[in-house]
């Protein structure tokens, strides 16, 4: 498992000693009404069940990593997960560190390591209409607008807007240099 490193920042292989504080963090009805798949209130033990479940993955477009801030604490993560025959970028980060830069910094990091090592023709990912902060992250490295849809929100329950998005090597890359 690759560990990359930023300005402020170690991402690495998530492991069982993040749980307690991805359970606070995914606990967090503000975090978990941006994510599709999390529900609220976040089941005691669910941290613990979720890092047994991506153990030992190798496929680089399903590869999740701990984002480690400045003072070793886990505050989040950043990753792939298959969506047919490419990733799709997802992420969530503490609100203690919201408008820090901390998750664009880490973004750019796995988007960087991920054209490196797999070489997807693009990559995924996606908002919901109601996040413009995610959506802000994604324009800043390239991504495009590719349709709408509506994505099931476990944590509010509903069927909520999304905007459905790509980012292209070369946008990247231009963003970037």
């Amino acid at each position: 498992m690759a560990k990359l490193y930023t300005e402020r920042l170690y991402l690495r292989a998530p492991n069982t000693s993040d749980a307690p504080r991805m359970q606070r963090i995914l606990a967090d009805f503000e975090v978990a009404k941006n994510l599709s798949r999390v529900p609220h209130p976040y089941p005691e033990g669910g941290a613990h069940e979720y890092l047994g479940r991506i153990a030992d993955v190798s496929d680089p477009f399903d590869t999740k990593f701990s984002i480690i801030d400045k003072d070793g604490q886990f505050c989040g993560m950043t990753g792939f997960g298959r969506q047919s025959e490419l990733p799709q970028l997802g992420y969530y980060l503490d609100p203690l560190h919201w408008g820090k830069g901390y998750m664009s910094e880490a973004c750019k990091a796995v988007i960087g390591w991920m054209f490196e090592v797999a070489d997807p023709m693009h990559i995924r990912s996606g908002v919901f209409e109601h996040n413009p902060a995610s959506w802000a992250i994604q324009n800043k490295f390239g991504f495009e607008e590719v349709g709408r849809s509506t994505l099931h929100c476990l944590a509010q329950s509903a069927d909520l807007p999304h905007i459905d998005t790509q980012l292209k090597r070369e946008a990247f890359f231009a963003t970037t240099q």
